[in-house]
């Protein structure tokens, strides 16, 4: 593999839209498959699947293609998600503020299956949180515990957990990031829209919605810009000379 420092977050993310596609082709009975074809099948780009691959490794085998188990079982390695001799590896997870977001990620059903559990929740006033409300068991029949915020570095350490999960309000979440990387966790994923100060050895991923719009605004914007300049041109082209 090539120097991890130089892979780019985007590759990464790419890999586990790959392994998704490989997931979707080994249910239909596929076993190979060419960049090409799997480019077209999903809407890819066949020259950048290549490209994400080759900083990894060489999977593919000549006039072949790319052997399809072969190929998600080596991103499952990749991406830390890899089978043992002991089974799946499961990564353990805090849930921080159990408001609407994040009682919706407390009840998604679908963790497990994708080698993800949410081990505990916390919430500055719990007994009112939106979990608290309406716990919901998971698929092996227990029900996630919601911890008061001063029970936070303890229940971290006694669960073992891996990452932490943000869902706090934009005012407490500094304060709460600095808490959580006292604890020694290392990976955060932040669903608040703020600007995190974390260690530089701290991996953060913020999923910011409102960002997410202005990119579609951005988007949009330039094809009114560009169809409104094509009016005007055609419009003076057929004007009386």
């Amino acid at each position: 593999m090539k120097n991890a420092d130089n892979i780019s977050e985007f590759t990464i993310y790419r890999l586990s839209i790959y392994k998704r596609c490989l997931e979707q082709l080994e249910q239909e009975q596929f076993k190979t498959v060419s960049s090409k074809d799997f480019a077209a099948r999903f809407g890819l780009n066949s020259a950048q699947v290549r490209k994400d691959l080759a900083y990894f490794g060489e999977f593919g085998i000549r006039g072949m293609g790319y052997p399809i188990s072969t190929l998600k079982e080596q991103i499952l390695t990749i991406l830390g998600l890899a089978e043992s001799s002991s089974g799946q590896k499961t990564w353990k997870a805090v849930l921080i503020g159990a408001g609407k977001i994040g009682t919706a990620l407390l009840k998604y059903q679908h963790f497990a299956k994708y080698g993800f559990e949410i081990v505990a929740a916390f919430d500055a006033d719990p007994e009112s949180s939106e979990y608290a409300r309406q716990p919901q068991a998971t698929p092996v029949g227990t029900v996630i515990p919601l911890y008061p915020l001063d029970q936070l570095e303890q229940s971290i350490a006694e669960h073992s957990a891996d990452m932490a999960i943000l869902a706090t309000s934009e005012e407490n979440a500094q304060e709460v990031v600095d808490r959580v990387v006292a604890t020694g966790i290392h990976g955060i994923l932040n669903f608040v829209p703020v600007q995190l100060i974390v260690p530089s050895d701290v991996k953060v991923r913020t999923i910011d919605i409102i960002a997410e719009l202005q990119c579609l605004t951005y988007h949009l914007h330039r094809e009114a810009v560009a169809e409104a300049e094509e009016d005007r041109t055609t419009l003076s082209d057929t004007s009386p000379k």
